[in-house]
Formats: C-alpha cells, structure tokens, sequence
C-alpha cells in the first residue's frame, strides 16, 4: 500500500472504492475481516476475486495460518480447496445436502464438481440455480464478492509485491471565486427563452411600473385638486364651476386596471421563462453527464453529483425564479418611487445620493463574503451525499463490523460542517438586512424632520406624497438591494449546474456516415496495435495489441500484472479512446456511433445488470421481441418453470439491481438477453466468477449451442471455464505475452498459463490438463 499510493495508508478511498482496483478491494475487504480478531469468520467466497496465484497465497497465508484457531465458514466455488477443511457442506436452496470430511466422501480423489451437479439435479431438476423464488432482500456479508482484480503471478512479481496500480485518482470537487460569471446569466436566461421573449419581458416589467406611478400621480393631482376647491369654496364664498368626477376617475380606473394587467402578465411571463431556463438547463446537464466517459463516475462521487442534480436543481425551480421577480419589481419599484421624489421635491436628491453610495458599498462587501460562504455551503453538501450513499450501499458491513457509531459520528461530523457553513450564511445575511433596516430608518428620519422645516412651501399633496414614499422606500429598498445580493448568492447554483454541461465526452452516439443495416455480416475483432490509458497523466494499460480474433472463434482471455481483461472491454465499448483504433468486423471502431456499435456486442458481466421494472423490460427493453421468444429464452437457461411461477409472470416487478432475485438467476436472465440478441459477437466479462458450477456448465453450453457461428470473447479468473476454449489469450501488464490452444500452452512448462494452472494444485491441475488434452484431440 505504502508503495502504490501516493499518501500510503491515509489515501482517501471514493464512492463505490475510488481508487482501488477490484482485486485491492477484495484484499482490503478480507483485511479488514482478519483486522478484527473475532472468534468466527464468515468470508463469502473472496477468493474468487482473484486468479490462481493470489487465491492460493491468500488461502495459505491468510485463511490457514492467519485464522488457523479460529472457526471459519468460508462460501467457494473453488473445489481445489476442500481437502484443507474440516468440514465440508453442500448447500441446495438453503438445505444440507451433504456434509462431512474431505475423506469421508465416497472415495479419495472423488470430483466434488460432478457431485455438486449431481447434487442439484436430484434435488428439483426443474428448478433454477440458487433459488426459484423472488427473495425479499439481498444478503451480503462481512467479505463481499467484487469484480475481478487485475491479478499478479508469482512467478512474474514477488509474492509481496502487488504490481496493481491505480488507475483513476479522485478530484476535487471544484469551486469558484470571485463574482458569478456574466455567462451564468446569459445561460440561465437564454435557454428558457429567445432574446425576442426576454426584451419583451423587459418591455412588460416597465409598463407595468409606469402604470403603477402614473396610478398614484394622478391620484395625487385628483388630491390636490379637491383640496383646492375644499379652500376656494369656505374660504372666500365665491361661487366655483366642480369639474366632472369622471375626469379623474375614469383615468385612474384605466390606470388601475393597467397595473393589475401588467403586472400579472409580467409575474406569469417571468415564471414561464426562468421555469423554463431550470427544466432546458437539468436536461442539457443529465445530457451532459450521460454523455460522460467512464472516468468523469470513477473520479466524481456519487454524493458530488448528486448534490448538483438535487440542491442546485431545486434552488433554480424554487428559489430564483421566485427572488428574480421580487427583485425585478422591487427595483422598478424603487426606480419610480426615487423619481417621482426628485421631480416633487427636488431637494431628496441631496439624501439619495449618498444613500445609494452607501447601499452600494454594503451591498458589495456583503457580497465578496456571501457568495464565497455560499460555494463553500454548496460544497460541505456533497459529503454528507456521500456518506449516506456509501453507508446505505454497506449497511451490512457497517453492522458487521458493529460500526454504527463509528459511521454515526462521521455523519455527524459532515452535517457539521454543512451546518456551520449553512449558520454562516444566514448570520451574514441577517446582519446584511440589521444595516439595511437601519441605513433606511435614519433617511425616514431626514425626510419627515424635512417636510416639517418645508411646510410653507409644499402643499398638502406633495407632502403626503413624500412621506409615503419615503415609507414605501424603506420597505422596497432594503428589500430590493437584498434580493439583488440574494439572486447572486443563488446563480451560485446555476454557476455549478453548468459546470457540469461542458463536461468531456465520449465518442459521439451516432455519426453521419453509419454501416449498413446487415452489418456485421461475419464476425471478427481486429487489434491493430491498440493501445491506451484511463486519463491522459495515468499509465498504459493496453500495449500495441495486435491479434485478429477470426469468425467463430471461442476466445478465452486472462490478465497479470496491471491489466484485467476488464480494461479490453472498456475499450471494446468505446469507454475509453485508445491511441491507435481496432476494427470490428472490417468497420474501423472509431467511424460510426457508440450507440449502434454497442448494439452489436453484448455483454455479460460479473454483475449483471437490471433495472428496476418487470422482467419483460428487463429481457426486451426495446419491445422488439414476442413473448413466444422471450419463454424460449427463459426455456433455454433454465428459468421459464421460475418465472412462470411468479404471480405476474413476465409482468412480475424486479426490485433495483434485481436484488430480490439470486445471484445466479440475475446472471442468466443477463444471458437470457444475450440469446434474444443473435449478435456475431458475445463478450462475457468473468460472468461466471461468483455462480456455482452447474451456472457455469449451463452458461458455457448454452455458449456453444446458441452462438457456434459467433466470436465469443471469455474473460474470467477461472481456469476451469476456459480450458475447452480454442484459444487462449494471456496478458501480462497490458501487453500479449501468449495467445494459442490451451493444450499447447500447457505443453510449455514456461508459460505463464502453465504456471496459473499450476498454483490450483496438483488434482486439479492434472484433471485441467486431462481436459485440455482431450479437448484437443476431438478437434483433431
């Protein structure tokens, strides 16, 4: 560890084991186990993580001598193991169908495989591997099966050094200073609409305000006007012609009905464009991540992304809109009220002046800390995201382990700091609105002692009007200046969410030029000196792979040192880009889109993948299958009697990742989907590492019947499953070493196939090489 991460022991390991490989999470997952010194052990099957050499270093050196006095229950498929146990029990839905010592067996030297066959077909032939039922809930334990490692041999490194290396490192979330960029404004307000719809928005905002101050303008002059005719008529008697009510209350009824109209229009105007901005800008953001490559998940935690699809989502339906028209209005408000002010009694402009300069710079040193405390409260957020999704995902480790309050007190310690950043943020802003309130009640103040002074001079409309305004003043002003700080504190959000939409991404879905629709008409893979990195500083896991994988051929392939066979595929699903392109079936990869690309090749991998929605979605996504083949699928890997029994059949709803259903029946409803494809080329990913024997028979059969006129490329830990393949492909730090028939690998006591068969132990490398001498003479 110390040798392979830069900080040692104190590395900070991300989502889902950023940045360890597989193989390093199962090692530290079975670490961690040992760490404890329990008196029982329960591992579930860790060793099938690993290749040949590191299952057996790991069974010799941890299991057998590290927790030789302890009582240990250890769940493998690996059967080269079972003459070390004391005890040895074969399970079948959950029963014990045999038991007893490794001598104890019918005779020495017995196949436990055949027995372990034999075992499920005495015991309900009809039935599914695992369990014919949906189950409740998924079981994990303390030591979880994970994906397979990139291995290490012995012989091609020392048994204490690991040559895996990481691969992706963790980033830090990113985050901004200073102001909010004119292009978040730009952006937020131009995709909800076009320019057209904002200048008339702008246009409606000021019509809306006009009518407002002509409304109380010309209730004033209404005032004044009968104040007027009040004095004439009891102050001299004289005889006086009253103007028609309606000369000011006709005018004014427009005006009224003006401002109710405008001002309805512009609210529902302005929610219809920044609703609108919210939803364009989440779309083009999901666009924008789905769009990603592979490594913008492995260096991004789940909790980061989250965070910027939930908060930052939310703050822009919720919030702007809401503050951008309180603003809005609030600021037109002020402008009239300041002008009708400066025009009535010109002598306010000598208090507005320096009132705005001092509104100004509160506003701006308010600013240059709240928006910072701001970023940080977005910020502190995502950890707290983290910390649940991992926990959720661990729970069973956690209470495993016995470390809720461990994990409770970490919790506690990210919603602390989420806390103090959020306090933060509000203590500034409370004390933002105190100077405010305060700065306003001293210029109310200043005016009444004003009007007092002036009497003489102005008339009784004019004063009232001043006053009123003044009072209006101290409401909109403060409210305005903090709506406007608020609105940039909240483009804060917006700033973050289109962060995410300039994200790199990966090769186009679909290009112009497309190949035909027969493509592919034959099937081959053609390495043509592939190789190339997960990021641009990370070292070469794939090196100038050359080989041409013919029609039909059954390829088995197997990874040392750095490279897992894993790295292959992400390149095969243009996952990554390499340096120099391959060629599937004649078409340069790189010529025409992923979407159709991937469409060809399908895949199984070690953990299948399902999605929550009824068993038909999760066999024919596209509805492009009847369900008369949809039951011939089933039928052919053993799962339409379980299915059938299910109270909605083929309607029956799959819970997330299928976890109400067992492992082996989501690796063959994954293989199910495979068959209905009828592609030329069938990848499988160390599908068969974690699923019993029988599985693995079935899956392997139904290989060689269902895809004969296909190239089927294997990638597994297990020898066994690739010992009757026509070719082997051995990979050692991301470069070919080997590439021939098993049984001719085996000939040369100095390959590295040779030396993996090997570490599994004597009968069971003597049986593999019976096999692959057998295999070799049918095809001779």
């Amino acid at each position: 560890v110390e040798e392979l991460l830069e900080a040692g022991d104190q590395t900070v390991v991300g989502d889902r084991g950023t940045p360890l490989s597989a193989g390093q999470k199962a090692r530290i997952s079975l670490a961690r186990a040992v760490y404890q010194d329990a008196d029982i052990y329960l591992l579930d099957d860790p060793l099938s993580a690993v290749d040949a050499g590191v299952s057996r270093h790991l069974f010799e050196q941890c299991i057998r001598q590290a927790l030789h006095e302890k009582i240990t229950i250890l769940v493998t498929h690996q059967l080269q193991y079972l003459k070390d146990a004391s005890q040895i029990l074969i399970l079948k839905d959950g029963k014990i169908m045999k038991k007893g010592t490794f001598a104890e067996f019918p005779k020495p030297g017995v196949d436990f495989e055949d027995i372990l066959l034999k075992t499920n077909e005495e015991a309900e032939p009809s039935r599914v591997p695992d369990s014919p039922t949906l189950r409740g809930q998924p079981s994990e334990s303390s030591v979880q099966p994970q994906e397979s490692p990139r291995p290490s041999l012995e012989d091609a490194a020392p048994e204490d050094q690991d040559t895996e290396t990481i691969q992706v490192t963790l980033s830090l979330e990113s985050r901004s200073e200073g102001k909010v960029d004119f292009k978040a404004y730009k952006d937020y307000f131009t995709a909800g609409a076009h320019w057209n719809i904002i200048i008339f928005l702008i246009l409606v905002n000021i019509a809306a305000q006009v009518s407002y101050v002509l409304q109380d303008w010309w209730l004033s002059s209404w005032a004044n006007e009968q104040s007027t005719l009040y004095a004439t008529a009891h102050g001299k008697g004289k005889e006086i012609l009253v103007p028609d009510p309606g000369w000011y209350f006709t005018p004014y009824s427009v005006l009224t009905a003006g401002t109710v109209l405008f001002g309805i229009s512009r609210s529902l105007l302005m929610f219809y464009v920044l609703v609108n901005s919210s939803q364009t800008l989440h779309k083009q953001m999901l666009e924008s991540v789905l769009r990603a490559p592979v490594l913008f998940f492995d260096r991004h935690p789940t909790g980061r992304i989250l965070n910027r699809f939930s908060k930052d989502t939310g703050h822009m339906d919720d919030l702007l809109p809401q503050i951008f028209q309180d603003f809005v209005q609030t600021f037109l408000l002020v402008m009239g009220v300041v002008g009708v002010m400066v025009v009535v009694i010109p002598w306010t402009t000598i208090l507005l002046i320096p009132l705005g300069i001092i509104f100004f710079v509160l506003r701006r040193y308010f600013l240059e800390t709240s928006r910072d405390v701001k970023r940080l409260e977005c910020a502190t957020r995502s950890p707290v995201f983290s910390h649940l999704a991992s926990s959720l995902q661990g729970r069973w480790t956690i209470r495993a382990f016995k470390a809720q309050q461990r994990f409770q007190e970490l919790f506690d310690t990210h919603q602390d700091l989420h806390s103090e950043a959020w306090f933060l943020f509000l203590t500034t802003s409370r004390w933002f609105a105190l100077c405010l309130d305060a700065v306003c009640a001293v210029f109310v103040i200043v005016v009444a002692f004003a009007s007092l002074f002036l009497a003489e001079t102005l008339n009784v409309g004019q004063v009232g009007l001043v006053l009123s305004l003044a009072l209006t003043f101290t409401v909109m002003v403060p409210r305005c200046v903090r709506q406007s700080a608020e609105a940039e504190t909240m483009m804060i959000s917006v700033e973050r969410v289109t962060e995410y939409l300039d994200l790199e991404k990966e090769a186009p879905w679909e290009y112009k030029h497309r190949p035909p629709l027969s493509w592919p008409q034959q099937g081959d893979i053609d390495f043509s000196n592939v190789s190339f990195r997960y990021s641009s500083d990370g070292p070469l896991v794939l090196k100038d792979l050359i080989p041409l994988i013919d029609l039909r051929k059954k390829v088995a392939m197997l990874g040392t040192g750095i490279l897992g066979g894993s790295d292959l595929v992400s390149r095969l699903f243009k996952l990554h880009r390499p340096r120099v392109d391959l060629y599937v079936p004649g078409v340069q990869a790189a010529s025409f889109g992923s979407h159709r690309y991937r469409r060809e090749a399908p895949i199984i991998k070690q953990e299948p993948v399902l999605f929550i929605g009824t068993m038909r979605k999760n066999l024919d996504p596209f509805n492009e299958h009847t369900d008369e083949e949809l039951w011939n699928a089933l039928e052919e890997v053993q799962l339409k009697e379980a299915v059938e029994g299910l109270p909605g059949r083929l309607n029956t709803e799959l819970a997330e990742s299928g976890s109400n259903l067992s492992a082996g029946q989501r690796q063959l409803v994954s293989f199910a989907r495979a068959i209905l494809r009828k592609n030329q080329i069938l990848i499988i990913d160390k599908a068969t590492s974690n699923v019993d024997p029988r599985t693995d028979e079935l899956i392997k059969k139904k290989v060689r019947e269902k895809f004969a006129q296909s190239i089927v490329l294997t990638i597994t830990n297990r020898l066994r499953t690739v010992i009757d393949s026509e070719s082997v492909m051995v990979l050692d730090s991301g470069r070919r070493v080997e590439f021939s028939r098993p049984y001719k690998l085996l000939q040369n006591r100095n390959s590295l196939f040779y030396k993996m068969v090997q570490h599994l132990g004597e009968a069971e490398a003597a049986a593999l090489t019976e096999t692959a001498t057998q295999v070799s003479m049918d095809k001779e």
